[in-house]
């Protein structure tokens, strides 16, 4: 699993929080405190800037983390991705 670290930079009047990171995210990517025990701070709801180091906008899930993140200063991003359940059929019996 590679963690893909994002600065925190501010919070914006609407109560996004922007943050600045290296690679380029996944919209809808959920963001983690840069923590021990890891607590999620929100999903990515857009990307912009230049390429090479773009910044992030993120709805936090509410307050009291957005304002944690703020302190922290530090999130990351989990690049792994969903894997989803197959169905196995049963073999019909005659």
């Amino acid at each position: 699993m590679i963690l893909k670290k994002i600065k925190i930079l501010h919070k914006t009047p609407k109560g996004k929080i922007i943050g600045r990171t290296d690679r380029q995210p996944q919209i809808n990517a959920i963001v983690f405190l840069k923590t021990d025990d890891k607590k999620k701070l929100g999903k990515i709801y857009d990307v912009f800037g230049p390429v090479n180091k773009p910044y992030v906008e993120i709805i936090p899930f509410n307050d009291a983390v957005g304002n944690r993140a703020l302190e922290i200063g530090e999130a990351v991003i989990s690049d792994a991705k969903k894997v989803q359940k197959t169905r196995r059929h049963k073999k019909r019996s005659k």
